[in-house]
Order: C-alpha cells, then sequence, then structure tokens
C-alpha cells in the first residue's frame, strides 16, 4: 500500500495581510514550484507549471459544459486538459491535476506523462496555517516579510520602537484527493474457441468505473497456439489450447482470464444476406431479420449484434430489434468467424402513441393447392398511417403446408391446416386462412418462365423492368417471387422493378411462386455515372472535389491546416444565423492523421470496431484531414431537434456548405445521421448537391466501405 504524502503549506501575514491575501493563487505557490519541469498533459495555460490554477480552469470549463454544453477551451487546451484520455473533461482529470501537483510539490521528478503512465495512486493531504500578527505602537518601523514553504511554519519579524503584542491563530483545513485503483476485471466472454486463422475478442469492464486509468495489458500463454494484440483481438495460430490474460496496466495484480481453443481452419465467412435491410417500428414493436451467412460450409455462424444507439433500439444476442424510441439508427450484425465481414439495417422508430395497426385484411381467406403447388394472400394493415406493416407468418401444421417471411405458402402434404399472419407492431392483431393442400396435379403447376429481357443496363439509381411471361397459361397460380444476388449493386421490388446501387454487376432471378424449381434470370449491369476521376500525390479528386470517406483515404502526410476559405464561409454563415437569433459555433475543424487516429483507437478500445466505425473515421479516411469540414456546436444526438440544426438544414448550402452524412443515408455514406458536421464545396456546388436530395456519395457516383 503507497504512504498517503502530506503538504503543508504556511502563509505568515503581518500588516500588509490584505495585499498578500490578494494575490493569485498562482503567484503564491510558484516559488516552490521553480524547479517542476514544465509538461504539456495538465499544464492547461502554458505557463510551465501544473498546478492548482489549472485544475480550477479544467473545472470551469467541466462546468461550462455540464451546463450550456459550451466549450470555454481551444483544441490544445482540450487536448492539454484531458487527463486519463478518455475523451471528456471532468472533475475526474482535475482531480489527477491536483494530485499531481502534490507530488511535484514534494519532491517528485516524474513529468505528468510518466507519472500518469506509472499508474500513481496518491492521496494528498493539504494543510494551510495562517498566522496573523496585530500590534500597537506610537512611533514604529515594521517590515513584514512572507514565505511559503513545505511542512514547516514561517517566521515574521516586526521591529519597533514602542511594545507590541503578537496573537498567533492557527486554522487547518484538509482536503484529500484520491486517483481510485482497478480493483476488478470483468469479460463479457471467458472462454473463446476460433479456427486457425481466425479472431475474436472477449469486451472488458474494469471497475471501479470512475478510475482514471483503464489501460490494459493482454499477454498469451503460447504464442505458437494463438495471439492477442493490444485492443484484445485473439487470432488462432495452430490447433490447441492456451490462456489469454487481460491485466491492469494501473493495477498490474488485477487480471482476468480467457481460455483459448483452436480449432482446424474451415472456410471463413465471406457474405453475409439479409432478408431486410430496412425496419420501421414503433415504440415498443419488434422485428428481426433473417441472416444468411456464406458459404453455408462455415463451421462458426455465430453472429454479434451491436446498435449504433441503444437509445433507439435494443438489439438482442439473437438479433430481435426492440424499439425503445423516436429516432433512427444502425443495427449491424458481425460475423464471429470473421469480424471484419458484417452488414447493416437501417431502423426507423416512430411515434411511442399514435395509430397502431388495429386490422388485417387478406385477399384470400381460403387456399385450395396440391402436394408442392404454392400460393399467397396479399395483406392490407389498417389504418395505413402506421409506419410499421410488417408481417410474422406461422403455420399450424408444417407437415401439411408450410409457409415462408413473405408469406408464400407451399403444399407439402394432403390435409387441411391453418396460415396465420400477425402484425409485427401490434402482435394481438392476427388472420387466417384455411389451407387445403390435396394431391399432386402437375397440370396445375408452373413449368417454364419467359422475360421480355434477360440483361439489363442501366446508371446508379437507375431502374428497368423486365415483364414476365409464366407458362402454361391455364395454371391459376402465376405469382412471382423476385430476388437479387447482390443488394449492394441492385436491388428488385416484389412487382420485378430493378434499381441500381453501385457500380458492378448482380443477378436479378424471378421464380414461379406455384412451382419454385422453375426460375428465370436476368443479368444486371450497373454503371457509375460519368465523373472526372483524378488522384493528385495520393488525394483523390472527383468532379474537382476532394474526397475523403471509407472508399478513398488521405496520406498520412497530407497536413494542410484549417482552409482559409471555409473559415471565411462559416463566418458568415454564423453571422447570418445569428441575426435570426441562433447561435452556431465551430466545435471541431481540422484533425491531423495522427490526431484522428488517437480518437478513433480511443472509440474502439471503449466500443469495439464495429460500433465505432459507425461514427468515426480510421485514421486517414477523416474529412476533418482536409481542413474543410466542420463539426458545430454539440456534436451528439442533442443537437438534433435544435433550431439551429433545423436551419442548417436549410440554409448551409447558400453559404457553399452541405450536411455531409444526411438522414436515411447511413448505408451510402457509412455513418450514422450527423446533422452537425458540414462540408464546404463552395456555393454552386453545395446549391447543386442540395437540389438533387442526394448525399455526396449518390451525387459522384462512389461508394463508402473500408476495402
Amino acid at each position: 500500500m503507497k504512504k498517503k504524502k502530506i503538504i503543508t503549506m504556511t502563509l505568515a501575514v503581518g500588516l500588509s495581510t490584505a495585499a498578500v491575501m490578494n494575490n493569485s493563487v498562482k503567484n503564491i505557490v510558484s516559488s516552490i514550484t521553480d524547479t517542476t519541469i514544465v509538461q504539456k498533459m495538465g499544464d492547461v495555460n502554458n505557463d510551465g507549471f501544473v498546478d492548482a490554477v489549472d485544475a480550477t480552469s479544467i473545472l470551469i470549463e467541466y462546468a461550462s459544459l455540464s451546463t450550456d454544453g459550451k466549450s470555454t477551451f481551444s483544441d490544445a487546451e482540450k487536448k492539454s486538459a484531458d487527463i486519463n484520455n478518455d475523451g471528456m473533461i471532468d472533475a475526474v482529470d482535475a482531480s489527477n491535476v491536483l494530485t499531481y501537483y502534490a507530488y511535484a510539490s514534494t519532491g517528485g521528478q516524474l513529468s505528468m506523462e510518466e507519472w500518469i503512465n506509472t499508474g500513481q495512486d496518491t492521496s494528498t493531504t493539504v494543510t494551510t496555517t495562517t498566522t496573523t500578527s496585530t500590534q500597537s505602537t506610537t512611533t514604529t518601523t515594521t517590515t513584514s516579510t512572507q514565505s511559503t514553504t513545505i511542512t514547516t511554519t514561517d517566521t515574521q519579524s516586526t521591529t519597533t520602537t514602542n511594545t507590541q503584542t503578537t496573537t498567533t491563530t492557527e486554522t487547518t483545513t484538509t482536503v484529500t484527493v484520491a486517483n481510485p485503483v482497478i480493483s476488478d476485471i470483468r469479460l463479457t466472454r471467458y472462454d473463446i474457441d476460433i479456427p486457425v486463422g481466425g479472431k475474436d475478442i472477449s469486451y472488458v469492464v474494469m471497475y471501479p468505473e470512475n478510475a482514471p486509468d483503464k489501460s490494459e495489458i493482454w499477454t498469451t500463454s503460447d504464442e505458437k497456439i494463438a495471439t492477442v494484440d493490444s485492443l484484445g483481438y485473439i487470432t488462432g495460430i495452430s490447433e490447441g489450447s492456451c490462456t489469454v490474460t487481460v491485466q491492469s496496466a494501473n493495477n498490474p495484480s488485477v487480471k482476468a482470464e480467457i481460455k483459448v481453443t483452436v480449432r482446424k481452419a474451415t472456410d471463413r465467412a465471406k457474405e453475409i444476406k439479409l432478408s431486410k435491410y430496412n425496419m420501421n417500428l414503433s415504440v415498443g414493436g419488434r422485428d428481426a431479420a433473417e441472416v444468411t451467412l456464406l458459404p453455408e460450409s462455415v463451421e462458426n455462424k455465430n453472429l454479434v449484434w451491436v446498435s449504433s444507439d441503444m437509445g433507439i433500439v435494443n438489439v438482442s444476442p439473437d438479433g430481435i430489434v426492440t424499439g425503445l424510441s423516436e429516432g433512427t439508427c444502425i443495427v449491424t450484425v458481425t460475423s464471429v468467424d470473421n469480424p471484419e465481414l458484417s452488414a447493416d439495417i437501417n431502423v426507423t422508430v416512430g411515434r411511442s402513441t399514435g395509430d397502431r395497426i388495429n386490422e388485417i385484411r387478406l385477399s384470400k381467406y381460403e387456399m385450395n393447392i396440391p402436394v408442392g403447388g404454392k400460393d399467397i394472400s396479399y395483406v392490407t394493415m389498417l389504418p395505413e398511417s402506421v409506419a410499421n406493416k410488417d408481417e410474422i407468418w406461422t403455420t399450424s401444421d408444417e407437415k401439411i403446408a408450410t409457409v415462408d417471411s413473405w408469406g408464400n405458402v407451399t403444399g407439402v402434404s394432403s390435409g387441411t391446416c391453418t396460415i396465420t399472419v400477425t402484425s409485427v407492431d401490434n402482435p394481438e392483431i392476427k388472420a387466417d386462412i384455411k389451407v387445403t393442400v390435396g394431391s399432386e396435379n402437375s397440370e396445375n403447376k408452373i413449368s417454364e418462365i419467359r422475360l421480355s429481357k434477360t440483361e439489363m443496363n442501366i446508371s446508379v439509381g437507375g431502374k428497368d423492368i423486365s415483364y414476365v411471361t409464366m407458362l402454361p397459361e391455364s395454371v391459376a397460380d402465376k405469382g412471382e417471387i423476385w430476388t437479387t444476388s447482390d443488394p449492394k449493386i441492385a436491388t428488385v421490388d416484389s412487382l420485378g422493378n430493378v434499381t441500381g446501387v453501385s457500380a458492378g454487376t448482380c443477378t436479378i432471378t424471378v421464380t414461379s411462386s406455384n412451382n419454385t424449381e422453375v426460375k428465370a434470370d436476368i443479368k444486371v449491369n450497373v454503371a457509375k455515372p460519368a465523373h472526372n476521376f483524378q488522384q493528385i500525390n495520393g488525394i483523390t479528386y472527383i468532379d474537382g472535389i476532394l474526397v475523403a470517406n471509407k472508399s478513398y483515404s488521405l496520406p498520412s502526410t497530407y497536413d494542410p491546416g484549417m482552409d482559409a476559405t471555409t473559415m471565411t464561409q462559416f463566418s458568415l454563415l454564423s453571422a447570418a444565423a445569428s441575426k435570426e437569433g441562433l447561435d452556431i459555433y465551430l466545435s471541431s475543424g481540422y484533425r491531423s492523421y495522427s490526431y484522428q487516429s488517437g480518437i478513433y483507437n480511443n472509440y474502439v478500445s471503449y466500443y469495439g470496431k464495429a460500433v465505432a466505425d459507425t461514427f468515426s473515421a480510421r485514421a486517414g479516411h477523416s474529412e476533418h484531414q482536409t481542413g474543410l469540414a466542420i463539426d458545430v456546436n454539440s456534436a451528439d444526438d442533442s443537437f438534433t431537434d435544435t433550431p439551429e440544426s433545423a436551419w442548417l438544414a436549410e440554409h448551409a448550402h447558400e453559404f457553399g456548405f452541405i450536411i455531409r452524412y444526411p438522414k436515411g443515408k447511413e448505408n451510402i455514406t457509412g455513418y450514422k445521421y450527423e446533422p452537425w458536421h458540414i462540408r464546404y464545396l463552395g456555393v454552386e456546388k453545395a446549391a447543386d448537391v442540395y437540389n438533387s436530395g442526394l448525399s455526396l456519395e449518390e451525387y459522384l457516383g462512389i461508394d463508402s466501405y473500408y476495402h
């Protein structure tokens, strides 16, 4: 156990008491910190000392952020003040500064950075003694001297020609500041099973939560079986078992272990397909997307589900999405077998009160189909104003008839059963179909599908259709099932309308619902719109616009600083908003490659890579490195419904800016909706993008995902 350090500070005050007490804390303590090494960390006012003045500044900043949300610090001051590097400036940082000041004042030789990295747990007691002299005299010459020392009491000498009386009053104030030490480590998983070459991770929670230093040390008992990196990602090397240990850097005696079993390598997951990529829920509503992990030979089909905003939706470990509050967010499913493989679902949660589904109407309530035959009853959910019209289909007897998630009923064997459709929005609302399955009759089955076109050439955002003829014409059930081999290239709706999403080639397939063995394919070629691509010194320009997103990176050496024209136009924007009684100000501008790297890595260590990638750019992929991007006001969801946010969305283009990551475009831009993030394009181009209603990626015909 570390010893508590005691600092006793004694101030002697004579006739000049008022003048002495009016001196700043900085002047009083400067004499005892003359030998302190000047440090960048913690030295908020950049005067060469880490002291109580800096701690006070941090507390003032914390108070401002906690009340009106406005920062009083520059970027350099923010970086200096965030002692524990958790992305927040708060009382914990002020406590660290005070504790380090006490340590340095008693002869400590470590710099602030060195002191933090050693995991010091210094409890500091500060004792202040004040001595006051009073005297009576007729003719006097008085000299008062003041000194400040450590663990000693100063003396005051007064020379006078007459009698004097000195009264000494001592007041002791004790303040204790302590840095909590990590005492417990808990893991999300204590057993991990991976193939050779596979990766996995167990997320870490360190207690107490207010401990400033939660940094981790990862080790493996056998690197020939499995390795682990500094973020805790475990990689299988060869078959066998070993132990991976995570240790607190703050308190190395506290650790936790993971039993790792590495098995023979199998085919890795290469693709995730979802039955739906968009969900509309009401508050309290639930939904799920069916997941197909390819190739089918992948043994480890475990998935990790994450919500980008737990305040809007919650997602269970098996992928059940539940609406919690109004808003939009992204639910991401990631393959455990291949953590770099993921797919996103855009989720919109509607009003928490008001309309809910209260009736289901069907186009037919009875079906007569042969064994192997198919049929469908079309659904109308009422009232039409309800956003969530999703359906759940079930059968009373799968041995007689089955039903898929779209409502396609298939006869399995002779008999009668009930097919039920249930509202996801209101599970109490249901409708039934009586299904009678007779013996198989080949004359009642579709045997051929003919198309008006078997190949399409469309551009991104373009549409086309191929008309269908099902034969023989005597078959009553001519229902169609449309699918796409790659929804990232082209989508198709239930009527066969094909839409280009991104450049590439895929296959659109139409299947007979009467006889699923009968299909026809359409080859779809999606082309990028004609744009002028240039690469200059590793920087991509498209139609003269500098591009930085998940697909297009910037060199680590690219260091332009904040663009002057961008700042001039932002000043005009801010002034125009001010005339409307609104306050729009810069909260974050240019960020260097290395600075962005630190921000992103912090988010990954706290949230995990899959979540961090939804709102934070990797180094070299951040628009802030261009010097053309600005975050305004509060860079969080609290800004979304403010008058400033509404004004910015309507008027930013008038000054040459666009809302870079608009709502509803998350799967295209690669990032969650950020109404506070604006990008300068110039007035003419910004107006073109604004009027098009497109995101910048759609406007330029590009994608945004890490290759």
